[in-house]
């Protein structure tokens, strides 16, 4: 979809997560609910959760499946009441949360463009 020129669009910023239930990852778009809290979602599923640090996938060191941590992340399925409004680095900063931001996703676009590593 092209940008009109002097819009503005939503800037979603996205975590690599795990969901041991499908043994796959997923990209984990951080939203903020109108009663202010944070959900990470994982839209190729259709599930929330607000365990968005223990969802992640750390950067820092190696993958591991067996992580306990992935085991613990409480899983729901989306629905409406969380909204699409999307969290601001602002609400990421505030949460501790920017260390597991891997990138973001504008409106317009799919896909997730990722941080360079360098």
């Amino acid at each position: 979809m092209p940008r009109t020129p002097g819009t503005l669009e939503k800037i979603f910023y996205a975590a690599d997560a795990y969901l041991p239930s499908y043994e796959q990852g997923a990209d984990l778009i951080i939203v903020k609910a109108p009663d202010g809290q944070l959900w990470g979602l994982a839209c190729e599923f259709d599930l929330c959760t607000q365990d968005i640090e223990k969802a992640a996938v750390s950067d820092h060191q190696p993958f591991d499946a067996a992580d306990p941590k992935f085991s613990e992340v409480r899983w729901s399925p989306y629905h409406d009441g969380i909204g699409l409004l999307p969290a601001s680095w602002e609400d990421l900063t505030n949460a501790g949360l920017t260390h597991c931001i891997a990138g973001y996703q504008l409106e317009s676009r799919l896909g997730i463009q990722r941080f360079s590593q360098g």
